[in-house]
């Protein structure tokens, strides 16, 4: 009888032995990848009903949800971000992620909390994701920019060690991370923040503008220095609106271009020769030649990475995040009535 039995020795029998032991692998790989996405997503729901459930304002009673429903919601969500209603876009985004189990929509949810200022219920959400999907170079990014506006900048170089350990290239920020250490320190003293700054400015010229602005508001001698005539259209605006007091005659007096725009401005009384070679500008120098002196300027900012337009100035776009992508848009307006007596 033994002869009709498989020796443990025979071929036959090993091949067999192998092949259980695979499928039995395979099974439990299964059964443990069954039971991973199960642990989850209870995850998932347990992490979500941490949030205030009156948030989502789109009940199951009065909105069953059903298949197809997730893009054309998801689109509406995004367009009450985009007009910055975004109580609505949070109640759409916690409706979905409890019907479809979405990661991505999760993220989406980080970003709305982001751009709405809850800052702690975006960072329990990103760090979330970062828990289970530890390279997500986009949720890292939103985290660095978290924590930079809530000036926990150690927090935030932590977050870029990270994108650098996976090959990004992180200089621009970590250059702009130093800025904002300067800019924030409590503990510098004006003059020595002012010089920092300088040093800085050497390392990375495309910090002009922000750097820029914060001499003026510490050294102001000292940030008449760095204005370059080729860089005026980065800084137009800052110099326009600059009080008269804060003007550095001898340094106007010197270049043609800074000539042109504080005449045009009103501050002097001559005439340049020269013009600036901006329209706006030049237009309201000759009309000052001219007689007329109710003309002004006003300025928008746009970033050239999203081509998205803003009222007020940015070093990160508020849109998109991205980097020094601002340029300085300006138009004719009707002058307010004030008093601007001329230098000269």
């Amino acid at each position: 009888m033994n002869g009709f039995l498989p020796s443990y020795h025979d071929p036959v029998f090993s091949i067999i032995l192998i092949v259980l032991i695979a499928i039995a692998v395979a099974m439990v790989a299964h059964a443990w990848g069954v039971y991973r996405r199960e642990r989850l997503q209870k995850s998932l729901y347990s992490f979500l009903d941490k949030f205030d459930t009156a948030s989502c304002s789109l009940e199951e009673e009065e909105v069953p949800y059903e298949e197809g429903m997730a893009k054309p919601l998801l689109l509406l969500a995004k367009a009450f971000e985009q007009s910055g209603n975004y109580a609505k876009a949070i109640s759409i985004c916690l409706y979905l992620i409890r019907h479809t189990r979405d990661d991505e929509l999760l993220i989406y949810l980080g970003s709305v909390y982001l751009r709405a200022g809850f800052y702690q219920r975006a960072e329990e959400i990103f760090l979330e994701i970062i828990g289970r999907h530890p390279r997500r170079k986009d949720v890292l990014r939103q985290l660095e920019y978290l924590y930079e506006s809530l000036q926990e900048f150690d927090k935030a170089r932590e977050a870029l060690e990270a994108l650098r350990a996976q090959g990004e290239e992180t200089r621009a920020m970590e250059e702009h991370l130093r800025f904002l250490e300067i800019r924030h320190d409590r503990e510098q003293l004006p003059p020595d923040k002012a010089d920092a700054l300088e040093a800085l400015l050497k390392e990375e010229p495309s910090l002009y503008r922000p750097i820029l602005q914060e001499l003026f508001r510490l050294d102001t001698p000292k940030a008449w220095r760095h204005v370059r005539a080729e860089r005026l259209p980065e800084i137009l605006d800052l110099l326009w609106y600059l009080p008269p007091a804060q003007l550095q005659l001898d340094i106007i007096s010197q270049k043609p271009a800074l000539r042109a725009l504080y005449y045009a401005r009103g501050d002097l009384a001559e005439a340049p020769g020269e013009t600036l070679g901006n329209f706006a500008v030049d237009m309201l120098g000759a009309a000052r030649r001219s007689g007329y002196h109710e003309g002004d300027l006003a300025f928008g900012y746009l970033c050239t990475a999203c081509k998205q337009s803003f009222p007020v100035s940015f070093v990160r776009c508020p849109s998109c995040m991205a980097l020094n992508t601002l340029k300085v848009e300006e138009r004719l307006v009707q002058q307010h009535a004030q008093n601007r007596d001329t230098l000269l």
